[in-house]
């Protein structure tokens, strides 16, 4: 099956405060070209803006946005935002966008969907991995993951920043404390040789004098059980935005929709999203989103293409 990406061919070195703010969102007079700032749009709305653009546009785009899977309108396929980042060093600046945990509002749906390809961990992919229950674990029987989460510029504690352990048969939640540490109660049962942490930063409330600072990336790690064990440090990278022309490609990728360990149709999910009539529902659902390496880490070689979890809403 192939499907389309979106690739940034033209980076592009002006600054967008340079430019003159239009309704879409800024007009370039170097290029005498719209940019559209997709940093405030979803999915449904950049995929219908790349067809109607005949799939060759200049955006702004943030980090995040980079590698997230959208929709293609024409046949319920999947563009994804796939950019050589060797070319876009010259186009990186901070951002004015939205955090990594970004909400969708695709046709009277409400989707909370957290997408990431950042890491600094190798994986170790498996074959697959089982989506049957462990058992239940004694009491005694876990693994304390603590650690603590500072701004990688300011070097200061991280507040309310979200640690989640990302398994198929539990995702376990915690929050960091004032001082920036956190610590989580994990069943030996979820561990295994690669684990997936995701520490994102959406519900972080932090005010700085600088005007150019608008969160913190999210950002996905694979830890070993020996990882596990120890005082983890993190780094918070404020978030970065990409400039440049785009365009879309044909690519042969199909992820994994998994819900309470089942697998779902796809091309259904991709109908969910679009708001029309589809054997998945969404309602009261978010979802969490994995490029390739932590697909398989959570798994196996099947979900190479990416994988999709969808969740419970819950609040904080």
């Amino acid at each position: 099956m192939k499907n389309k990406i979106s690739k940034l061919d033209n980076p592009c070195d002006e600054k967008w405060e340079n430019m003159k703010p239009n309704e879409g969102g800024s007009y370039c007079d170097l290029c005498s070209k719209n940019v559209i700032d997709f940093t405030k749009l979803n999915q449904v709305e950049i995929s219908e803006i790349m067809k109607k653009s005949g799939n060759r546009i200049c955006a702004r785009l943030t980090y995040s946005q980079l590698n997230s899977p959208l929709l293609n309108l024409d046949n319920n396929l999947n563009l994804n935002l796939n950019f050589p980042t060797s070319k876009l060093a010259a186009s990186l600046i901070l951002t004015t966008s939205l955090t990594i945990g970004q909400t969708l509002h695709a046709k009277n749906q409400n989707i909370k969907t957290e997408f990431v390809q950042s890491s600094n961990s190798i994986v170790n992919s498996k074959e697959k991995k089982s989506p049957s229950k462990p058992s239940e674990p004694k009491s005694d029987d876990i693994i304390i993951f603590k650690g603590k989460i500072i701004s990688k510029d300011l070097k200061k504690p991280v507040e309310n920043a979200k640690i989640t352990l990302v398994t198929l048969q539990k995702i376990l939640n915690v929050y960091t404390s004032i001082d920036g540490t956190f610590s989580i109660e994990i069943p030996i049962g979820l561990v295994d040789d690669d684990n997936v942490i995701r520490v994102s930063y959406y519900d972080v409330k932090e005010t700085r004098g600088n005007k150019m600072f608008f969160g913190y990336e999210t950002m996905d790690y694979v830890l070993s059980k020996k990882e596990l064990k120890t005082n983890f440090s993190i780094e918070a990278k404020p978030e970065v935005l990409y400039l440049g022309g785009i365009g879309a490609y044909h690519e042969k990728r199909k992820p994994i929709v998994l819900s309470n360990g089942a697998e779902i149709k796809y091309r259904e999910f991709v109908k969910a999203q679009m708001g029309e009539k589809s054997s998945c529902s969404l309602k009261n659902k978010d979802f969490l989103y994995f490029d390739s390496e932590f697909a398989m880490a959570i798994y196996g070689k099947k979900a190479k293409d990416g994988l999709y979890i969808l969740t419970d809403k819950t609040e904080k």
